[in-house]
């Protein structure tokens, strides 16, 4: 399981490594979270280009050289070529130790995943699958969109075809901390509830917690730290002299850390967070968690996750290109067994139970969910084979 924060990104430095349109996704989110974005790639797409006009972002036209890392926030690779990503996490986490670095489609290059967001300016929800199915989290997200009536975020930064600007809404920056093995520290005098479920979360997560007694920490007990939680701003000053080395989170004010926790709902590796934007809808909030988690949690979505997270990696090295490999999930998602014309693919759209809990159709979804694990083992084969007689 992943640990879910939503990231103050409020004129923080963010570097995006890549033009395209994975790497102009990833922009787009930054800058609705008030982020400072810089873009290291020879090409861009017509937006990024048109952003760096506007000197929204800064984009230098070239390709990534030693040292570009340095002094970030927050690093994303998201190039078509596996060395350059490889090269940007190590210099990035393992040299400069940055905390919060993003290797696309490779989640041992990842200290946090992007998650799927949907707002509709009072609540925001974000989505994730642990990595293992992105195309799953964008159902997801798009049938929330629906259900909130709220505007897609993912299509900002066109109109017409044109690019348009893009402005900084104040949003968290909701993401996923790949948190196994890893030095969180939690600073409190007494154990309040939600020290509780952080201390959970965290412990779920695979991190190494550690729980010591405020007034013994001093700097240097907390420089190796990649996530530290306090129940007061007072206990914790500065992080360290050279920026923001762990992240962190204070909880009798969350505006001044670099993150906070949301309320969750879980059914193993899918995780839906839910936060009120204000104060003055948290108990909105709290009613839609619940209805989420009747409509969610044991019903099958959890196994069906795990079930592409395990031919995940197969499929990865089957397409050379993260568009290619996304169009792949979109057709395994999507393809449903005639039992009398044999199997079905798109236009057909597989509901996934969100829009129809009672559907029955002959799908992948609903093999997993009920067991029939032959069945969907041997639906990606079929469609995997034929991907590759194409070519």
């Amino acid at each position: 399981m992943f640990y879910p924060a939503y990231i103050n990104l409020q004129d923080r430095k963010c570097l995006v490594v890549g033009g395209g349109t994975v790497a102009e996704r990833k922009v787009v989110t930054m800058l609705l979270s008030g982020g400072d974005v810089t873009v290291i790639s020879p090409d861009a797409t017509e937006l990024l280009t048109f952003l760096s006009h506007l000197g929204t972002i800064r984009w230098h036209k070239r390709q990534l050289k030693a040292g570009d890392t340095n002094g970030y926030f927050l690093v994303c690779a998201a190039t078509d070529f596996t060395d350059i990503n490889s090269a940007v996490f190590a210099e990035a986490h393992e040299k400069n130790k940055i905390r919060l670095v993003n290797v696309v489609d490779v989640i041992p290059q990842c200290t946090f995943a992007a998650a799927s967001v949907v707002t509709d300016g009072e609540l925001m929800l974000s989505i994730s699958t642990s990595g293992k199915s992105p195309a799953t989290s964008r159902r997801i997200r798009e049938y929330f969109e629906t259900l909130l009536n709220a505007d897609s975020l993912y299509t900002l930064g066109y109109e017409a075809e044109k690019p348009v600007p893009i402005k900084n809404q104040g949003l968290p920056y909701p993401v996923y901390l790949l948190l196994e093995n890893r030095k969180c520290v939690v600073l409190c005098e007494q154990k309040t509830e939600e020290i509780e479920r952080r201390v959970s979360l965290l412990r779920q997560s695979g991190a190494s917690v550690l729980c010591p007694a405020p007034d013994t920490v001093d700097r240097h007990y907390l420089e190796d730290a990649f996530l530290v939680i306090a129940d007061e701003t007072s206990t914790v000053n500065t992080p360290c002299e050279n920026g923001d080395r762990f992240i962190w989170e204070y909880l009798d004010e969350p505006g001044a850390g670099t993150h906070f926790t949301p309320h969750l709902v879980t059914d193993d590796n899918l995780i839906i967070s839910v936060a009120a934007r204000s104060s003055a809808g948290t108990e909105k909030a709290e009613q839609l968690r619940k209805k989420l988690a009747n409509q969610f949690e044991n019903n099958g979505y959890g196994a069906f996750i795990e079930f592409l997270g395990a031919r995940r990696s197969e499929i990865l090295q089957s397409f050379p290109t993260p568009k290619k490999r996304a169009d792949f999930f979109e057709l395994l998602i999507d393809s449903v067994e005639d039992t009398v014309s044999g199997l079905q693919t798109p236009p057909t759209k597989c509901c996934l139970g969100l829009t129809n809990p009672e559907c029955s159709a002959e799908c992948l979804f609903n093999w997993v969910r009920n067991g029939r694990l032959e069945h969907a083992n041997a639906l990606v084969s079929k469609l995997l084979d034929k991907a590759h007689q194409c070519c």
